[in-house]
């Protein structure tokens, strides 16, 4: 990563970066230096949840099916802590529709149950335009008319693409 990118990034002036490179803290400047600007910008957007909120609450920022399959499946498979769904289930700033989703891929996840504190009764799925009932028992269990497309996520996980 060169100077602009991590100025970039990290929201730091250019002559404090070229301090820290001849200064004491050029081994932060090396690691820094070494990082990949794309591989930097998803780990320090791994500990923002605004792209969780976003997936969760489809309804307000997709169109496509497929555009929203794309970004939830790369945010499950990227190494997230699962427990971050559980904790967004339980976010009451967001609509019941988006925490149902949540405890969902929270139990998709983890083979564990999340306990909600409203009526499951919604005419949703996982994705907002997608009414159809595909059998999965575990999203039924939260309310939502359908899941995952396992056969969709599983070719995403083996190829990185639909």
């Amino acid at each position: 990563m060169n100077q602009q990118q991590m100025h970039k990034l990290l929201g730091v002036p250019e002559r404090t970066l070229r301090d820290w490179k001849n200064g004491k803290r050029d081994k932060l400047y090396q690691l820094l230096e070494s990082l990949d600007f794309e591989a930097a910008q998803k780990l320090l957007e791994m500990n923002n949840e605004q792209d969780l909120k976003k997936l969760l609450e489809n309804e307000r920022y997709y169109t496509s099916l497929r555009e929203f399959e794309k970004d939830l499946y790369s945010v499950l498979v990227s190494g997230r802590d699962s427990n971050v769904w559980r904790a967004l289930s339980g976010d009451k700033t967001l609509s019941k529709e988006a925490r149902a989703r949540a405890a969902y891929l929270y139990s998709f996840m983890t083979n564990k149950p999340v306990k909600l504190s409203f009526k499951k009764e919604m005419d949703t799925g996982l994705y907002h335009a997608n009414k159809n009932s595909n059998g999965d028992g575990l999203a039924r269990m939260y309310g939502l008319k359908n899941g995952i497309d396992m056969q969709r996520f599983n070719q995403y996980k083996m190829t990185g693409r639909f």
